[in-house]
């Protein structure tokens, strides 16, 4: 959330859970924007780098909306908030439908577990260089009030 308000955004929590954990609005616009955020903690990589891993439920992955979802998948490394994958939901579907990344858990919720690497300038996922995605909050741009 502070990250968005830094930005010149309003930010609200929905007051019902139906899978948006926030709701980020441009007040001059109007725009809005939901927003599924999902943490991990990094663990380091025998090689140089670090490593998170997440947990997407499978039904909200494939379920279009409008506005549509947002991912921001936070990783946590050494003792601070190092990197957030902004992923917008339609891009994250395809590569996982197109390009394979990821691994499905059935069960009674069915969810996509990814994986992301990170090494030397480069976020993978299965094989995908997912790097266009790193603290990418180009649709949120700053704000000057």
């Amino acid at each position: 959330m502070s990250e968005f308000l830094i930005r010149g955004y309003n930010v609200a929590v929905p007051a019902v859970d139906r899978g948006d954990d926030l709701f980020v609005v441009e007040d001059d616009s109007g725009s809005l924007h939901r927003v599924q955020v999902k943490t991990a903690n990094a663990r380091p990589l025998k090689a140089a780098g670090y490593a998170a891993q997440f947990s997407l439920p499978l039904r909200q992955l494939g379920d279009p909306q409008t506005p549509d979802l947002n991912y921001v998948l936070a990783v946590r490394h050494a003792d601070r908030w190092s990197d957030f994958m902004i992923i917008p939901r339609e891009d994250l579907y395809r590569e996982h439908r197109v390009h394979g990344i990821g691994s499905v858990i059935a069960g009674d919720k069915p969810s996509l577990q990814v994986y992301l690497s990170f090494r030397s300038g480069v976020v993978a996922c299965s094989g995908r260089d997912l790097r266009i995605y790193r603290n990418n909050f180009a649709v949120w741009p700053p704000i000057a009030h």
